[in-house]
């Protein structure tokens, strides 16, 4: 497998500063009491996606309080950005995806996986490779030399992508890739700026609507079972209750949320952090959520970024834990 080209420069800019942050978080303070219960004060950092939904809806159904945590929500623009938070301890927790804290395990960066949080299940189109309004694309072959929209470079979307077009018979050297944050990249996608971009909902959906058309599902070519998307992290020295406390109440949102009937619910949770219109929230695929930590069900990540040389050999899964 080719590795990707040294003159892409990795722009990781969370990965450089896990390098250079402190080792140590600020402590978490407590807050006002409950019930006569005294809740602990924490804040996590996430972009705003249905893939992070499950934080959301820890908040606004009461199981982070049931649990003993005033949860704040730190609504980032960029997925480069939450683990600085964590790191620098303006956010006690994070979400990310799982082959993002492989890299950053892989630099023995001081942060581990508390709990798990969205699954992608393949041929479910949770996250989807859109073409343009009235562009002929149906393949891999017919990208080269066309721009294609990604998060940012070395992202789990950009290295998704790069294994779904090698399967295609397309190199990473035959695509131009634009790196744009998910809510600012539907826009030159309709405009044709885009001739395709990667989006997860709902901006998935709210392309669709606006005439994109779904060219391919490329996470199937990197999980052929259901797998651990994202996962929360923490710095490695959190308090272990606390950790264990902030676990439980997203594994019963998850819960909560993996029912049809909460469906309805739960996107108007969501529209509190992410701009979806009552239509998108109608049609859209919703994510999946883990109900229980398991991380070799992320194992299927940790292998691609190795063979795209992201990291420098694979690893076990459970060591995310650790």
């Amino acid at each position: 497998m080719r590795a990707i080209s040294d003159s892409v420069r990795n722009p990781l800019v969370w990965v450089l500063f896990c390098l250079l942050a402190a080792l140590l978080a600020v402590p978490m303070g407590s807050s006002a009491t409950r019930d006569g219960l005294e809740l602990r004060r924490v804040k996590i950092a996430i972009i705003a996606v249905d893939a992070t939904a499950q934080v959301m809806i820890a908040k606004h159904r009461g199981f982070f309080e049931k649990q003993g945590i005033d949860a704040e929500l730190s609504v980032v623009g960029d997925g480069t950005l939450t683990v600085p938070a964590v790191l620098s301890g303006e956010a006690q927790f994070a979400g990310v995806p799982v082959a993002g804290l492989a890299i950053l395990k892989s630099r023995n960066a001081p942060v581990k996986a508390v709990a798990g949080g969205a699954l992608y299940e393949p041929k479910v189109p949770t996250t989807v490779l859109s073409a343009a309004p009235g562009k002929r694309i149906s393949s891999a072959r017919d990208l080269v030399g066309k721009r294609i929209g990604v998060d940012f470079l070395n992202s789990i979307a950009h290295i998704g992508l790069l294994r779904w077009l090698d399967r295609g018979g397309v190199s990473p050297e035959d695509v131009n890739i634009s790196t744009l944050p998910f809510p600012q990249m539907i826009a030159p996608l309709m405009r044709g700026q885009l001739d395709a971009a990667w989006l997860p909902e709902p901006f998935a959906t709210q392309a669709l609507q606006r005439g994109a058309r779904i060219i391919a599902l490329p996470f199937d070519s990197v999980c052929s079972q259901d797998c651990l998307l994202t996962a929360y992290i923490a710095h490695r020295g959190v308090d272990s209750d606390l950790a264990a406390r902030f676990r439980n109440a997203v594994q019963a949102a998850a819960v909560w949320g993996n029912q049809k009937r909460n469906h309805a619910t739960s996107g108007r949770i969501l529209a509190r952090y992410a701009p979806v219109e009552a239509k998108v929230l109608e049609r859209m695929t919703r994510f999946s959520y883990a109900t229980r930590l398991r991380p070799r069900s992320g194992q299927p990540w940790i292998d691609l970024f190795a063979e795209y040389k992201l990291i420098p050999q694979s690893f076990a899964a459970t060591d995310l834990v650790k």
